[in-house]
């Protein structure tokens, strides 16, 4: 009975891993990206106005 129940474990794992990963790479409806791009783009222009603001002389 317990082997019935790990396969359906690893069934479920893979399809909600599935749904992550059709979810996180799909394009966004008004946007050009998808979510990993707009995440990507975020930390890019929080690094870019953060190394803008070190440049600054004290």
């Amino acid at each position: 009975m317990k082997r019935y129940q790990r396969g359906q474990v690893m069934t479920e794992y893979v399809i909600v891993a599935g749904i992550l990963a059709v979810a996180l790479f799909a394009t966004v409806p008004g946007y050009d990206r998808s979510v990993v791009g707009l995440l990507i783009k975020a930390f890019q222009d929080a690094w870019s106005t953060y190394s803008y603001t070190l440049s600054y002389p004290l």
